[in-house]
Order: structure tokens, then sequence, then C-alpha cells
């Protein structure tokens, strides 16, 4: 009996901690992100078109492979690169969609130039492909929605935004999206400008150098002219005291 009590203890505790881990994995994990960011709003492809008409947002459409080593570079690229911020911030202006292995759609619609792996298609809120925007990198003209750097993305991403007149603040003049680089680290323009500066430093203390050396060069000559002409002088004083002594 007192075994049997046991063995129900066993199992409603271990109940409990399999519930709780699943609850947690729920909480702090995105099962449709696949690694591409589990801070953004991904939807399942099946939801995206209504969700789209819904809100009146373009869908943002990525398929990739788990066993794709060039979906894997992607993947890992992007959750490295300081462009992870910016990707965040327009992703709110899309239906964001990133399908894996058998989830992507097999219409041919989507595979416009071929069925290569990573793509990533611009749609309207119909689902209907928007087929100008795509990888403007010449080296990829044979597969125009292939895409191997995030800053490419968001180029992509922000075309796509132009289009629409959707107001975007972080895209407005003057306005930058900012990097996840800490608060402390300074910019790399702040940083070309300091480079800039301290060339122009260096570039003035050398033109005043060159002027010393000048000035040095204008006195030398000035006092071997001055020896010259001394010299010229002492010339005449000799020639005309030999003069007189001839007399």
């Amino acid at each position: 009996m007192f075994g049997c009590v046991v063995s129900i203890a066993f199992l409603f505790f271990s109940s409990k901690i399999d519930a709780s881990s699943f609850d947690t994995k729920q909480i702090y994990q995105n099962p449709l992100s696949h690694g591409f960011g589990e801070d953004i709003d991904w939807v399942k492809w099946e939801d995206a078109v209504e969700l789209a008409m819904e809100v009146d947002k373009p869908i943002f459409l990525l398929i990739h492979k788990s066993w794709c080593h060039a979906c894997k570079a992607l993947k890992k690229t992007f959750q490295q690169s300081n462009a992870r911020k910016a990707f965040k911030q327009l992703s709110k202006y899309f239906v964001m969609v990133n399908t894996e292995d058998d989830d992507e759609p097999y219409e041919e619609e989507y595979r416009p130039d071929g069925k290569y792996i990573p793509r990533v298609l611009f749609l309207d809120k119909n689902g209907d492909l928007l087929p100008e925007f795509k990888n403007k990198k010449a080296e990829y003209k044979n597969y125009a929605y292939y895409y191997s750097s995030p800053a490419d993305v968001l180029n992509s991403m922000k075309d796509v935004l132009r289009h629409y007149d959707i107001d975007v603040p972080e895209m407005k003049k003057g306005a930058k999206l900012k990097s996840n680089k800490p608060v402390e680290d300074k910019s790399e323009e702040e940083e070309v400008k300091k480079e800039e500066s301290k060339k122009s430093g260096k570039s003035d203390t050398i033109k005043k150098e060159e002027n010393k050396k000048s000035s040095k060069s204008d006195t030398i000559e000035k006092e071997q002219s001055k020896k010259s002409s001394k010299s010229d002088t002492t010339e005449k004083e000799k020639s005309k005291k030999s003069s007189k002594s001839e007399l």
C-alpha cells in the first residue's frame, strides 16, 4: 500500500514538473520563430492573408529549410548582427511569416525564379507577389529573392514601405535605425569624423612644419646673400688697394 502511494505521488509530481516545463517553453519561446527572432510577431502562413487584410499590411514571407546551410548562416547572422533591432522595428509594419521545411506555400507564384532557399518574398495584403522587391545585388540576378545579409533584407523592407507610403519614424530624414550596440559605444560616423579630424590636424601640423622649414630656408638664403654681398665688397676694396699700389 505504501509503495502504491509513493508511486502515485511520484507520478503526480512528475506530471507537475512536465507541465511546468511545457508552460515555461510556451511562455519564453515562439515556435513560429524558427530561430529568426522570438521577439518578432510571427504568424502561420495559413493565417497570414486574412490577418494582412484585417490590419492592411503587406506580408513578409521568409522560406527556409532546417537542413539548409545557407539558411542556418542567415539565421546566425540575424542573431548576431547589429541590424537585429532595426529588423524588429521594421517588422511592426508587416505581417511576418517564416516557413520551415514542409510549411512553405507550394504555389508556383511563390517560386518566381526557382525553388532555391532561403527566399524572402514580399506580398500585398491579398497574398499576391510583389515581384519588383528583390535583392538588388548584381551577383544574385539569377536568384533575385535570395538573401545572405540582414542589411539587404532591411533595404528591401524599406523599399516596400516607401512603395506603400507607410510612415516610419525611423526612416525619416535625419533619423537612423539604432543598432544594438551599448549606449557608451561610439557610432561609426563619430569614429570616422574623429579620424578625419586627426588627419586634418596632422595635415595642419605638417603644413606648419613645412612653413617653418621654408622660413628657415629663406633666412639661410638671406644670410648667404649677405655673405656674398660682403665678399663682393671685400673684393672691391682689395681691387681698389691694388689699383692704388700700382699707381
